[in-house]
């Protein structure tokens, strides 16, 4: 009960309150969530969020990870249940809050060393409370970014209505989701971003297997503002931490998008890692290939089809060694302001594994419904 107490407070301290995501958080404003116009304020600060539920239909029985989020099998699962905290003071200086309250989607996103007593289905996770601060003079703008953020890379988002797709990518679910510590954004011109910080690891709070790790990367965007292309680097000293049991891998991530048309977008995500002294393998690596293609059918219907190649060489992000193959495509509707409903198949394939209830492959078809508030 102490730490909980103490986690508590730390995350009190530094979430009071909330602000907009920034720019250099991928994907977490591309869409609208289903509560935009829906905001209450409170003592200043801006009050939202949303719940999401899901019924996924699926040929292996009980749990369908290392799929997921919606890994339940023919049940209904409250996945999030979202609050977010926002406002902003003294003219660019913003603070920002979510909370999975609760959720069952914690059970991927959850750091070690914060709120870590918690076995049961749905539960709690502070998945971002951070304070940012703009800075002027500093070339075309500098952001500086202090607390638990969403690792800056990749495509998907932990929230979801940032995602036409219920489900997630192997390679955004077995690799960082949260970092602690901080981050700078330099705008170096209308084109070019850089971006660099120091976390104490990845999906990792505070706790004795705290180790530095550093961030690097950049965003290019075209003239015509058509083409982007975003890199980042996670690297640290990539050792698993066997005494603790955390990962601390190494990575680097690739990602350019293009839109075709007014209506047509086309993402393609590369994705290397590797981390040292993984028990029973040693240096263990894994590798991934995903691509997406979007459609704005109409102003209220997107669609998408997401295929992916990954492959956890030892099986050190899954649990099973392989190659993944899986292929994905479902729509998202907005009735309103307030709903967002998504309906997906998805299909997907180990080459060396069984890891769907003793099966190599794995057919699912789910229904997610957001309701913003």
């Amino acid at each position: 009960m102490r730490g909980w107490l103490l986690q508590g407070l730390a995350v009190l301290t530094l979430a009071c309150g909330g602000a907009r995501a920034g720019e250099w958080l991928p994907e977490f404003d591309e869409q609208p969530a289903p509560d935009a116009g829906r905001k209450f304020s409170l003592l200043g600060l801006e009050l939202s969020g949303w719940t999401e539920v899901s019924m996924t239909a699926g040929t292996a029985g009980g749990d369908h990870r290392p799929m997921g989020f919606n890994f339940l099998s023919n049940e209904f699962l409250l996945q999030q249940n979202w609050l977010r905290v926002q406002g902003e003071f003294d003219e660019g200086t913003r603070l920002h809050s979510d909370w999975i309250l609760p959720g069952a989607d914690y059970q991927f996103t959850r750091a070690v060393g914060l709120f870590e007593d918690q076995d049961s289905r749905h539960g709690i996770d502070p998945v971002q409370f951070f304070v940012s601060r703009e800075i002027d003079g500093v070339g075309e703008g500098l952001e500086l970014t202090f607390g638990r953020f969403f690792a800056p890379f990749g495509v998907e988002s932990i929230a979801g209505p940032d995602n036409t797709l219920v489900s997630h990518s192997y390679s955004f679910i077995y690799n960082p989701f949260t970092q602690t510590g901080g981050l700078a954004r330099l705008a170096v011109n209308d084109s070019l971003t850089l971006r660099g910080g120091l976390v104490i690891g990845s999906d990792l709070f505070i706790h004795d297997a705290n180790t530095p790790t550093f961030l690097a990367g950049f965003r290019w965007t075209g003239d015509d503002g058509s083409t982007t292309v975003d890199f980042l680097a996670i690297t640290g000293n990539g050792r698993y931490d066997v005494e603790h049991g955390v990962h601390n891998p190494c990575m680097f991530d690739l990602v350019a998008t293009r839109q075709l048309s007014e209506t047509v977008t086309v993402t393609l995500e590369g994705l290397g890692g590797y981390e040292r002294g993984f028990p029973g393998a040693g240096t263990s690596h894994w590798f991934a290939g995903v691509g997406y293609v979007d459609w704005d059918l109409r102003e209220d219907l997107d669609a998408a089809i997401r295929l992916e190649l990954f492959n956890d060489e030892h099986g050190n992000r899954t649990g099973s060694p392989g190659l993944y193959s899986s292929v994905a495509g479902g729509l998202a509707w907005r009735w309103g302001e307030r709903l967002v409903v998504r309906p997906e198949l998805r299909l997907d394939h180990n080459t060396e594994s069984q890891p769907f209830d003793g099966d190599r492959m794995l057919f699912t078809a789910t229904l997610d419904v957001i309701v913003g508030w």
